[in-house]
């Protein structure tokens, strides 16, 4: 059954790819002309409007309809559209590997920042969340510190949800795949009272069995179970005044952890074989409170925040049919955030643009982690439990502006600056017991402060309206912290983490804006890098290895190629290696490695076509190669994914006011993995990337 619809699927991309090709040599024999351009893309990515192509600055800017076109639905799918981001959402949903440009986070604190309607997320576990009533998606590339301050020296991710106007919009969208897959979402947003008070409600779930099987226990591993809500009310008591507020929740019940060794993966990549069933369950909810204020003088800005979130995990840690470790962790995260900014006017060519402003937050996190060992497992005759209870707080107020001069009509110098300042507290005890009695006990109660000055300097010259260039430095910075599991004391904090990126890059706009090409190169140096180390414990640890640097290039393209017909490329490569980095733990010397989960390229390409076929109905067609270069899963350089590309097709009809798109990912069934590890002292295990999954959407509008 799964071979047929492999070549039922193949069968279906030569036909979309033929009525595509077709379709463009019919319109040009016929000479068939008509006035068309790209869509402008408008962004807030500097705290402002702006259109995308007039930023001097490495960004991917995706709108509502690449985001549908796309069948986007989690952020790992998101980033294979993004040059040099890379993503791996393994194991649970609290699980996400975001790296840009060879720079991102394990189990640490996350490299780039992660934004949904001017909120930070602060906890890289929440990043991973279903993906609904989408407006746009920004992703910019390299360190954001002016703007956006601690953890985004790799770059940013914006998530722009859709708001409500006097406009009435109601709809639905519902998919049905195989592997049992449900996922549907509804949305409404109207005027309570016209131009004045507005209301916008969107619900969306979840539902699927796993793509994994556990031939021990004969059970499904990674099925999925998810609810989400959304609610803005938007008041406009006057003219220059606009204050929205915000709220969502989630819930999560899903299986977790599809992990076995490479070896066994490499025979059957659908089966894994452990004996302790694992779950995790997420729990979350947030609220915002915008207040945007126009002044005669300047705009004002406040953005109040506060999400919470509670996280449950329990697994199988040895990952064998033998009862050696287990694990069960839970996790309860309180972060409040407060910024507000003053910007200048957005008026037409101002010649000084400027912003200002200050952040404050607070986030304070409990995490238990309980690790259960079989007889044996330790030098005791019987089973051992190590409990490891720690309480995090971590207060910051930064302080940060931005100006940019038009010094002549067509140079432009902006400068920036912030500085970050953060406390953070623990309380931590962790002790190890066997039968009632206490075999290792430990307690700490510490503090740390830190602090950072991110300076910004860059130029941009326009030559012409439709072509900038621009050149760049910029200082990025990770906060340092605690290790919660630690086996030596020295191992209680790490320091932060900092980065100089040097960029150069070209915008450009062709033939009527028919046709755009981006492009940036990049050279990146980081000093006391962050590095997680895996310990003999199941443990890991974070520790500063010394430096490294990164350098490569990024393109980007968007085309017409005739009427309805568009195609969009990206390539980035990239070159990432340690030049300092002695493992403490092993002992060994890995400078001149490669640094882990830094593909050596990616690249995206997409043909896209809509052709009138009456007066009601478009048919559409998308088919879209991803490509990811090889590269390594450990500092060690001895855990390697080879490079492997993935085929995805879409194909339907589309109305004004329902749409039914039947669509396939990962057509060829490309085996490849999300994650690779090794204890030390044990095989490498890993789990495999999604397979081949295939299905059909329906959309409604009202």
């Amino acid at each position: 059954m799964k071979h047929s619809l492999k070549y039922a699927l193949h069968a279906l991309v030569i036909l979309a790819l033929t009525c595509q090709a077709g379709t463009v040599m019919a319109r040009a024999e016929s000479g068939a002309e008509e006035k068309t351009q790209l869509e402008a893309m408008v962004v807030t990515a500097e705290k402002r409007r702006e259109n995308v192509q007039d930023i001097p600055v490495s960004i991917t800017a995706l709108s509502e309809n690449d985001i549908q076109d796309a069948g986007l639905s989690d952020i790992q799918g998101m980033s294979r559209l993004v040059p040099n981001l890379y993503i791996a959402n393994w194991g649970i949903r609290g699980t996400s590997y975001a790296f840009i440009r060879g720079i991102g986070s394990v189990n640490n604190e996350p490299a780039l920042g992660f934004y949904v309607d001017d909120v930070g997320y602060m906890d890289a576990r929440s990043f991973d969340t279903q993906l609904f009533d989408i407006e746009r998606i920004e992703v910019l590339r390299g360190p954001q510190g002016t703007l956006y301050g601690r953890n985004s020296l790799a770059g940013v991710i914006n998530i722009i949800t859709r708001k409500p106007d006097n406009e009435t919009h109601a709809g639905l969208e519902y998919t049905l795949g195989n592997y049992n897959l449900n996922r549907g979402h509804a949305y409404l947003r109207t005027p309570l009272v016209k131009d004045r008070l507005f209301l916008g409600l969107s619900a969306g779930g979840e539902s699927r069995d796993g793509y994994f099987e556990n031939s021990f226990l004969d059970k499904d591993v990674d099925s999925r179970r998810s609810l989400n809500g959304r609610g803005f009310l938007r008041w406009l008591p006057s003219d220059t005044l606009d204050v929205s507020l915000g709220f969502n929740a989630e819930q999560l019940r899903d299986g977790a952890f599809p992990l076995a060794k490479l070896k066994d993966l490499d025979t059957d990549s659908s089966k894994v074989a452990f004996d302790r069933e694992g779950k995790y369950n997420r729990d979350s909810t947030a609220t915002h409170l915008k207040v945007a204020w126009q002044l005669p003088w300047f705009d004002l800005t406040s953005v109040s925040a506060y999400r919470d979130y509670e996280d449950e995990a329990s697994n199988d840690q040895d990952f064998t049919t033998y009862p050696m470790i287990t694990s069960h962790e839970t996790i309860d995260d309180k972060e409040f955030s407060q910024e507000l900014r003053l910007a200048s006017r957005d008026e037409e060519n101002a010649r000084v643009k400027w912003l200002a402003g200050f952040y404050g937050y607070k986030k304070d996190k409990d995490h238990l982690m309980a690790l259960d060992f079989a007889p044996g497992m330790y030098p005791v005759p019987g089973p051992v439990r190590r409990l490891t209870d720690s309480n995090v707080t971590t207060t910051g107020t930064d302080l940060f502006g931005q100006a940019t001069l038009r010094a002549t009509e067509h140079l432009s110098v902006t400068a920036g600056l912030r500085y970050d300042h953060e406390k953070s507290k623990i309380d931590h005890i962790m002790d190890t017991t066997s039968g009632g009695t206490t075999l290792m006990d430990s307690s700490v109660d510490a503090s740390d402060t830190q602090d950072a000055w991110l300076p910004k300097l860059q130029l941009d010259y326009r030559w012409t309206p439709g072509l900038m260039t621009y050149v760049g430095v910029s200082k990025g910075y990770r906060s340092g912290g605690f290790n919660t599991s630690h086996l030596d004391p020295k191992d209680l904090t790490f320091d932060s983490e900092f980065s100089w990126n040097y960029e150069t890059g070209v915008k450009s706009s062709w033939f009527d804006n028919r046709f755009t090409v981006n492009a940036s190169l990049f050279y990146i140096e980081l000093k006391d890098q962050q590095v997680v180390q895996l310990l003999p414990s199941a443990d890991t640890v974070i520790r500063n290895v010394g430096e490294s640097r990164s350098m490569g290039v990024e393109v980007e393209s968007s085309a017409l190629l005739a009427p309805g017909l568009t195609l969009d490329a990206g390539f980035g490569y990239t070159d990432a290696e340690f030049k300092d980095y002695k493992d403490n733990v092993s002992g060994a010397d890995y400078t001149g490695n490669e640094a882990m989960m830094a593909p050596s390229y990616t690249y995206n390409l997409a043909l896209t076509y809509r052709r009138p076929i009456n007066h009601t109905w478009d048919a559409f067609t998308r088919s879209e190669l991803n490509g990811t270069g090889s590269f390594y899963w450990d500092t060690a350089n001895t855990i390697k994914e080879e490079d492997y590309k993935l085929v995805n097709l879409s194909m339907g009809l589309e109305s004004e006011r329902y749409d039914i798109v039947f669509w396939a990912k990962n057509l060829l069934d490309t085996d490849y993995r999300v994650v690779a590890f090794e204890f030390p002292g044990s095989d490498p295990v890993g789990q495999s990337g999604d397979p081949l999954t295939a299905g059909v959407t329906f959309r409604a509008r009202f």
